[in-house]
């Protein structure tokens, strides 16, 4: 409890400034609920209350009791009487909502408040309609009346203006409690966030490590004899990919000046106009002539030949083509093309299968260096985020604090200092520490 000495010795002290951990303030705003001050002043204002109920009372008896002069007017006789009856009602439904209430606390206090400003209201209506009335017969009586009634209305002033200060207190503390448990929250949050964005740093440099050690891996493998045949043959696979895609190329441009027999072809073959023995054939030298076996190519260019007359081309393009294919046909120039493409893919083949078997430790490497980059990417941008989130979070914090001390002080009544266990956010304190 020295933390609440340092607060009560702050009051002898001004010119020194309290400090409140951030985990006793729930025992100290606890200390703050129980407010003797309210209490003491309660319990001095039921008396008054007490002391005019009674006087209250004895006056409304009084009235009751009173005897009329005989002497005065019938008319008005008759209505003062009338109104004496009223009053005397509303006077004793007043006293009874007089009586202290037995419980001593704040919600027991703005309810007997409430019911007595009321039945004041009431009364002060009911007697000031027929004030006139009474006070020409029973002047005395209807005076000292009066005068308890604003004897009510002043402790009712006190009553209103205690409750008031006590309902602020009671409101600050609820805000304080609120702001207290947010401000935990989010240094838990916070806590959480850091020990994460370490673990992630830590796996990051794992990450890195692994990959500074794979890439020297590599970068020796590449220097040995083992990398340098590797390498050889790489450069081999590229020289005959780069001569099978020239052979392509060269075969496409060989069947290019038949392409509009070709589809002609095609379609008449396909509503059987034509009946075609290598139909499918002359399909595949028109889409992808380096896929049509070798020993297929010149029965389908003597068949396509035999064909011409009815494809319906003009004379002069029909003789082109049927030069072309005569030039095709007599100097087997596909049938080579294909055969070098077939020997080509064989080899092409048969080096990525030594390549493969020559470079298997450099391929692993490769796959394990790029997940670990993947890897180290994600992680990069968790810990952005990470960090983006703990920037706003503490800066929250930073504020959330700033509030905290401040409603602290006023509850206090003098500068209050606040110190937390996470000794990063810990707010910088002056004078006394608490124990």
């Amino acid at each position: 409890m020295s933390w609440l000495k340092n607060l009560l010795r702050g009051k002898e002290d001004r010119g020194r400034t309290c400090s409140l951990r951030l985990s006793d303030i729930d025992a100290w705003l606890e200390e703050r609920c129980q407010d003797p001050v309210f209490e003491k002043s309660l319990q001095e204002i039921y008396r008054r209350i007490e002391e005019v109920s009674r006087d209250f009372i004895n006056d409304t008896e009084a009235l009751r009791a009173a005897a009329a002069d005989e002497e005065a007017p019938p008319k008005l006789l008759r209505a003062g009487q009338a109104a004496r009856g009223e009053i005397v009602k509303q006077l004793a439904s007043l006293a009874e909502r007089l009586e202290p209430p037995r419980q001593r606390d704040i919600e027991a206090a703005s309810a007997h408040h409430w019911a007595l400003v009321k039945g004041l209201e009431r009364t002060v209506t009911i007697f000031g309609r027929a004030q006139r009335y009474v006070a020409a017969l029973f002047p005395k009586e209807a005076e000292r009346i009066n005068s308890d009634l604003t004897r009510i209305s002043r402790l009712l002033v006190d009553l209103e203006k205690e409750i008031g200060r006590r309902r602020s207190v009671t409101e600050e503390i609820w805000y304080i409690r609120e702001l207290h448990a947010g401000i935990q929250r989010d240094l838990a949050q916070i806590s959480a966030l850091e020990a994460s964005t370490k673990g992630a740093e830590g796996s990051l440099k794992g990450l890195r490590d692994s990959v500074s050690r794979r890439e020297s891996e590599l970068r020796r493998l590449a220097s040995s004899d083992e990398g340098r045949r590797a390498d050889d043959l790489s450069k081999r696979l590229d020289q005959m990919r780069q001569e099978l895609n020239s052979v392509d190329d060269e075969m496409a441009g060989l069947i290019a000046p038949l392409t509009k027999a070709l589809n002609r072809i095609a379609k008449q073959g396909a509503t059987e106009r034509l009946s075609l023995q290598r139909k499918d054939v002359l399909e595949r030298l028109c889409i992808a002539p380096s896929q049509v076996p070798k020993e297929d190519i010149s029965s389908a260019l003597i068949e396509l030949r035999s064909h011409m007359a009815a494809l319906g081309l003009k004379d002069k393009k029909r003789e082109k083509i049927l030069e072309h294919l005569d030039h095709l046909i007599k100097n087997n120039a596909l049938e080579a093309l294909r055969s070098r493409s077939t020997d080509l893919q064989e080899e092409i083949g048969i080096l990525e299968q030594k390549l493969s078997e020559s470079s298997q430790g450099s391929r692993l490497l490769r796959d394990e260096l790029k997940l670990s980059q993947r890897e180290i990417r994600d992680i990069e941008a968790a810990l952005e985020k990470g960090r983006r989130d703990l920037s706003v979070l503490r800066e929250k914090v930073s504020g959330e604090e700033a509030e905290l001390k401040a409603r602290l002080g006023r509850l206090a009544g003098e500068p209050v200092e606040i110190e937390t266990e996470n000794t990063e956010h810990k707010s910088p304190g002056k004078g006394e520490t608490a124990g």
